[in-house]
């Protein structure tokens, strides 16, 4: 049975980058998986206020943002087609229309529906930060986040961030149907961040080795730099083309605050990751 991969794309204001969806259906012909592509494109809502009229031309701003939105879905159908029969994929690129505010529920609603999703955020984007986090906490399932620039992508060898918790253990679960197409695995554990469980780490040694997965393990020291940047660097450091970790995050007072790792990855992509909550 085949993955099916949903890969939602941003059109606004700018869009999801071709570099980082070529690495993405790179990756997706490797698992043999289905992908359904979706662009967002951007509905700008009327904003009613005479004083602004009085100064700018508020309706010919909205034209020209959605204008800008459309093409830029256009172009990104165009890419995604040429870039699926690059590698032999089949897929029906499909446009969604909705305001900026609406996007991260929706697409995390739509996640539920898909074994994966692909994420390709644009450098600095705030809104495809905000849809990230909506589809990593709110989805159910594994999501997988590329850089946007080249990079190395690929699943000869993989690293697995393992500190033992339950977020570290669902993301490997998830990851299970990755790694059958993998043949070793690098286990990382962060040497200053929180005690190893040594017991522990001898039953995931063994679980991978009953899945046919070679493994070793490496010890991060991350020093000054934030937890997710020394994950990525000693995961490229082992020669792993896409790292697994649990994604962190919890409630206080209403507003989802992020982990450290979770929100140092999400800023800076050295190379795929598979993340779950």
């Amino acid at each position: 049975m085949s993955m099916n991969i949903f890969l939602p794309m941003a059109s606004y204001p700018d869009k999801t980058p071709s570099a980082g969806l070529l690495r993405a259906f790179d990756l997706a012909a490797t698992l043999g998986a289905i992908v359904t592509p979706i662009v967002h494109e951007v509905d700008v809502p009327e904003v009613r206020s005479l004083l602004g009229s009085m100064i700018i031309n508020v309706p010919q701003m909205i034209a020209v943002a959605e204008q800008r939105s459309s093409a830029h879905a256009d172009e990104l159908i165009d890419t995604v087609k040429g870039v699926a029969r690059r590698f032999e994929l089949e897929v029906e690129p499909r446009r969604w229309r909705g305001t900026l505010d609406l996007a991260p529920s929706y697409l995390a609603k739509l996640a539920r529906a898909f074994d994966h999703t692909f994420l390709v955020p644009c450098e600095g984007s705030g809104q495809d930060v905000d849809v990230a986090e909506a589809i990593l906490f709110g989805s159910g399932g594994p999501v997988w986040i590329f850089p946007a620039g080249e990079a190395t992508g690929h699943l000869q060898s993989v690293a697995l961030a393992w500190d033992g918790g339950r977020a570290a253990a669902r993301a490997l679960r998830d990851a299970l149907p990755v790694l059958a197409h993998t043949a070793h695995v690098t286990i990382l554990c962060a040497s200053d961040d929180k005690p190893i469980d040594e017991g522990l780490l001898s039953e995931l040694r063994r679980l991978l080795e009953e899945h046919g997965l070679e493994n070793s393990t490496r010890l991060v020291a991350r020093g000054s730099e934030p937890i997710g940047n020394a994950l990525q660097d000693a995961a490229v450091a082992a020669g792993a083309g896409l790292l697994i970790m649990g994604g962190y995050g919890h409630n206080r007072l209403r507003e989802f605050v992020l982990g450290g790792a979770t929100r140092s990855v999400l800023a800076v992509r050295k190379l795929p990751i598979l993340m779950s909550h």
